[in-house]
């Protein structure tokens, strides 16, 4: 069993921990704290944090009937390791748990009575073990950090554990995380999760390692956490975007010297929104990415297809987009409203009479419609309507002219801004980011922690930009609750680097250029060429001039990359189209999020809800089941799975006598899928169904 630590491979001992009142077993020392300091309601407060690598997990078993559903926990593993030697304690009970739980405690002098000394504990899916933990100790509410109820990813204790979460910095999966930054390995299929088991089930060599390496995971991961950020920033991670965030802020001082950042500083103050304004903007003029079936494609199967996806879309928009640089004043000479769009950053809100779309394609979401009249609704997208009031970008104004035909518009209000850059300590880091994992891809190190690290840190920048600020906190004291209105706006927006008009702007950008292709083949091919777009992707009927549009565009963003300076040849196909399906034999959509491809004879699916492997599982052919009339697979079959969340105390006695208990616990069970289009929208498809043409 190798622990990676710092820089160096270590032995790693496993010691199996099962009986109350055993000697003392060891404890690796580690080295000096490290202090890490942050403000805590309003006061300043120091932690002392143990250089000690730390993992945690649990295994359960399920016991389901017609009136519960209960987890009982079976077996623990928790790893303690230094850079010199690492160890793994296994148990099978909650006693031997807290029973080396608090010999730790005082082998390290944790807690407040010893100058609020902590250990660093990492768990893959906090909200999970918590759920078992947390009536079993007391917690450090003041610390305690959740983003939404029943998932913490800081859960400190008052004896100085500190529960984190791994996942939520890393992304994906545990077998991500190792794969990402680990010399060990996640096992599969090694521990069966259908077999019912209690603290006395005998685990073989095998069940056994497959526990041993899930925390010698979070050991690594650990040792990595504190080489890369605790020891150099003196701060503990909560989330990937925060990272980046950090970085951003350390080359805003690298780049500006005091006075500049103050005025800087005064800038983002007098652009930033007051709270009423900044719930507006992204219940109403923020809109994601742009998805969504061409409705005279769905329901049937198309032959000879192609699948063109854009190279990191938001990035590349980042660095050609401008951006609103000045505070949104109004206007009321809106007859210059088209000087306006081009020229200024718009708010636009407006109301359209007899709006309807020009071919088959909806854009506009029914969701982002103050008013809506009389509209005919296609998979969540307006056909049309007899009267629609939204707010608009300018950006989506020049696609509303585009994609719809309307009798009358009237301005209700207009407010714009002065356009700029993104400020160059945000590209500077993105772009870093960028060059960097190019690079090592380039150099055959797409496996090592450090592209990790530079991929992380690049997909991150748009996550960055469209953070919201979280109005209503999350508390955890004995039980969850959510205080809403709590954070202190104006306080929180004197803090902030970035404006929330940057992110609105961001994605804006994306929907533009998106469609500037889109728009082409509509124009020279017709409408019904184009089967399906996902934010930054198309799939399209196949034809020489499809390629051809997509080749133009693409010679047209190689000019915006000259222009941002960005010659490097790893910046080469920053923002292009790349032909990633080429031969698509068969492809079939249902709607948003709902479709089928096969391609070298291999299907595929993207279907909201269903796990990519279940559509491997249907007997016959697949493009059959995905109907319209809706599909259901058995739970067998879907490989799909949900969580109970059982707040009360439970026993349960197993058929060796074993009587197990919980305080709480989380029930995750197997559950079938079911798919069922919205009656409109599958009578607007068979409307013309049978009218149209297999191809």
């Amino acid at each position: 069993m190798i622990i990676k630590g710092q820089r160096q491979e270590i032995d790693c001992f496993v010691y199996r921990y099962t009986d109350i009142g055993q000697e003392l077993p060891d404890f690796p020392l580690g080295g000096d704290p490290v202090s890490i300091k942050k403000i805590v309601n309003g006061e300043r407060q120091e932690s002392l944090y143990l250089p000690l690598y730390c993992g945690f997990d649990i295994e359960t078993t399920n016991i389901i009937t017609e009136d519960s559903k209960a987890a009982y926990m079976y077996h623990w593993q928790l790893v303690i390791a230094s850079n010199e030697i690492g160890f793994i304690y296994l148990g099978r009970t909650w006693e031997t748990f807290k029973d080396i739980y608090y010999r730790i405690c005082d082998f390290y002098h944790l807690g407040p009575k010893y100058n609020s000394r902590k250990l660093l504990v990492w768990d893959a899916n906090l909200g999970f073990e918590f759920q078992f933990l947390r009536k079993r100790f007391k917690w450090d509410n003041e610390n305690f950090f959740a983003r939404e109820e029943r998932h913490p990813l800081a859960a400190p204790t008052t004896d100085g554990w500190d529960f984190r979460e791994a996942l939520s910095i890393s992304g994906g999966s545990l077998a991500h995380l190792a794969k990402d930054y680990c010399i060990t390995q996640k096992l599969k299929g090694d521990l069966d999760y259908s077999i019912l088991r209690t603290s006395k089930t005998p685990l073989t060599e095998q069940e056994e390692q497959y526990c041993i390496n899930d925390v010698a995971i979070l050991a690594e991961w650990s040792s990595f956490i504190f080489d890369k950020y605790i020891y150099p920033d003196k701060k503990i991670p909560l989330t990937k975007t925060g990272l980046l965030r950090s970085e951003i802020r350390n080359e805003l001082k690298s780049l500006l010297d005091f006075q500049q950042i103050k005025t800087y500083k005064q800038l983002i103050k007098a652009c930033f929104p007051n709270l009423e304004t900044y719930q507006y903007w992204f219940r109403w003029l923020f809109r994601g990415g742009y998805v969504h079936a061409n409705i005279t494609n769905v329901g049937y199967v198309i032959n000879d297809a192609l699948g063109e996806d854009e190279t990191s879309a938001y990035p590349a928009w980042m660095n050609f987009g401008y951006y609103p640089g000045t505070p949104f004043v109004a206007v009321y000479d809106t007859e210059n409203l088209e000087k306006y769009i081009n020229e200024k950053c718009c708010i636009i809100t407006a109301v359209f009479h007899n709006i309807e779309r020009r071919t088959s394609i909806s854009y506009e979401s029914k969701h982002k419609c103050l008013e809506l009249e009389k509209p005919m609704i296609d998979n969540g997208r307006v056909a049309k309507a007899d009267r629609m009031k939204v707010v608009l970008t300018e950006l989506d104004y020049k696609l509303y002219k585009e994609l719809y035909t309307w009798q009358k518009m009237e301005i209700v209000c207009l407010w714009i801004s002065d356009r700029i850059r993104l400020p160059k300590f945000i590209l500077n880091v993105l772009n870093r980011h960028y060059l960097n994992k190019a690079r090592m891809k380039k150099a055959g190190l797409s496996g090592t922690p450090e592209y990790a690290i530079e991929k992380s840190g690049f997909n991150a920048g748009y996550g960055l930009m469209v953070t919201r600020m979280e109005l209503d906190k999350v508390t955890y004291n004995d039980d969850w609750e959510i205080v809403e209105n709590d954070l202190d706006f104006a306080s929180e927006a004197s803090k902030q680097i970035l404006l929330p008009q940057w992110g609105i702007w961001v994605t804006a950008h994306a929907r533009w250029a998106l469609f500037q292709p889109g728009l082409q083949i509509i124009k020279e091919l017709g409408a019904d060429y184009i089967i399906y777009n996902d934010t930054d992707s198309y799939k399209c009927r196949k034809h020489p001039k499809v390629l051809e549009i997509f080749e133009t565009y693409n010679k047209w963003i190689g000019k915006k990359l000259q222009a941002c300076g960005l010659t490097e040849p790893a910046f080469e196909d920053l923002g292009m189209f790349d032909l990633e399906s080429p031969n698509i034999t068969r492809i079939k959509t249902l709607g948003a999020k709902r479709y089928l491809t096969e391609e070298d004879g291999k299907i595929k699916a993207t279907v909201a809800g269903m796990p990519k492997a279940s559509i491997l599982k249907i007997k016959g052919d697949p493009f059959k089941a995905f109907d319209i009339l809706g599909m259901k697979l058995e739970a067998e079959v879907a490989d799909k799975s949900s969580i109970h969340y059982e707040d009360t105390a439970t026993s349960w006695k197993a058929e060796d006598g074993t009587i197990m208990k919980e305080l709480s616990s989380a029930c995750i069970f197997p559950i079938s899928f079911s798919m069922k289009l919205d009656k409109f929208y599958r009578s607007f498809i068979e409307a013309d169904l049978e009218e149209r043409r297999v191809l």
